[in-house]
């Protein structure tokens, strides 16, 4: 029998008024459900897509997208990373100093990364002046002559800093036991800088290269280098390229290296939300194989009538597969198209606040045609699961037992 003789039958019997109305309520009842359920599957996605991507942004283009590191690399060494680089759209690359340091006051201290880096790299592409909250990025206090330091606004508050007190500088590997005499670095609070990530802002501190090199013991020495390039995602071809062509001696990272942790954590934080706000869809499952049980209980005489005029159990099977199909796809059709139409309102208007405690004054949204397919297909996937019960049974039944049913 012709696929869409089946199909006729089945729009037949979807678009006609039910005898008992709780079978129309409960298949409305199944179709508001499944919507619903895309509806929070998507916008939640979204929403967990748009802070990632704001956190990411953030995060990873503030430190680097490639970073090299080794054993007191010199500057030899930096020039022949650089001559590799030469026409790979690098946006900028730079040596740096980074250890754990000791940050002193009067009465309080405080463990921090301390990082070494050129002071105009520093200014230009690091920490913005727009970042600056009070004093400057340049590593210069116009009240004194000591070296400058720029710190996170947490930290300075921590410590009790204000602009052109006295900072001491301290590298805790020179305390190698109770009568050793560290080296202690001067520096005057230059800068405080906010970039709204709690562990920048609070555990995280800049001085000049040569400042850093000096305390460290590290002179004309290095800790690493960072690259950066116009698109972070555009880096794994020039990772590939850097390991192929250094040799053991220097370690590289990417961005996902550096911040895996926190990419992990997002990432299972969304597959955790997918899988369970899939109930909802599931559940509403349950309200769509009821109505179609219902629906087959009471058209069970006509289905009888087709069984007698030719019409096989796949047949009879095919028509409410078919059915359970278009009630589900309905459903699911809605809350997409809401959800995808509520995203793209946000993410042009902005409409949707958030409280000041957050980084970010509106709700970030992101849509992302993986996640609609994924939807879809586990919609889908468990509309076929609710529809197979129901298509199962009434294709096991007989015409005479059909014709002969009782209500």
């Amino acid at each position: 029998m012709s696929k869409s003789i089946l199909t006729w039958i089945s729009l037949r019997y979807f678009k006609s008024k039910k005898q008992t109305g709780l079978i129309s309520f409960t298949s409305y009842i199944s179709i508001a459900g499944i919507a619903l359920g895309a509806f929070t599957l998507l916008i939640t996605l979204s929403t967990l897509n748009g802070f990632e991507s704001e956190i990411s942004s953030r995060v990873i283009d503030f430190e680097s997208h490639i970073r090299i590191t080794g054993k007191e690399l010199t500057d030899t060494q930096i020039a022949r990373v650089k001559a590799l680089l030469q026409g790979r759209n690098v946006n900028v690359i730079y040596p740096f100093v980074t250890k754990k340091s000791v940050l002193s006051t009067i009465g309080t201290d405080a463990v921090v990364r301390l990082k070494g880096v050129d002071s105009t790299i520093f200014s230009t592409k690091i920490v913005l002046p727009q970042a600056i909250i009070r004093g400057n990025n340049s590593f210069v206090a116009p009240t004194s002559n000591l070296p400058g330091i720029v710190v996170g606004y947490r930290l300075a508050d921590k410590l009790g800093l204000f602009l052109g007190d006295t900072v001491n500088v301290i590298n805790p590997l020179d305390i190698r036991s109770s009568l050793s005499i560290p080296y202690v670095g001067q520096f005057v609070l230059s800068g405080v800088f906010k970039l709204d990530l709690f562990d920048y802002d609070e555990n995280l501190a800049f001085v000049d290269l040569h400042q850093a090199q000096k305390i460290f013991k590290m002179e004309g020495l290095y800790s690493g280098i960072d690259i950066r390039f116009d698109k972070y995602k555009n880096s794994k071809e020039v990772e590939d390229y850097l390991r192929t062509n250094l040799d053991s001696q220097f370690s590289i990272s990417s961005w996902e290296d550096l911040h895996k942790d926190l990419f992990g954590a997002m990432k299972l934080e969304k597959y955790g939300s997918f899988l369970a706000l899939t109930f909802i869809i599931l559940i509403a499952i349950f309200n769509l194989t009821s109505s179609l049980i219902m629906l087959i209980m009471e058209k069970i005489r006509e289905i009888g009538m087709l069984q007698t005029l030719g019409m096989n159990s796949k047949h009879i099977q095919g028509i409410f597969l078919r059915l359970g199909f278009i009630t589900g796809s309905i459903g699911l059709i809605i809350g997409l198209i809401l959800a995808m139409t509520l995203c793209l309102l946000q993410i042009n208007l902005r409409f949707i606040p958030l409280p000041s405690v957050y980084i970010i004054p509106y709700l970030p949204m992101e849509i992302h045609a993986l996640d609609i397919l994924a939807i879809a297909a586990a919609g889908i996937i468990l509309i076929f699961i609710g529809t197979l019960y129901p298509s199962w049974r009434i294709g096991k039944l007989t015409p005479l037992e059909a014709i002969q049913y009782e209500k």
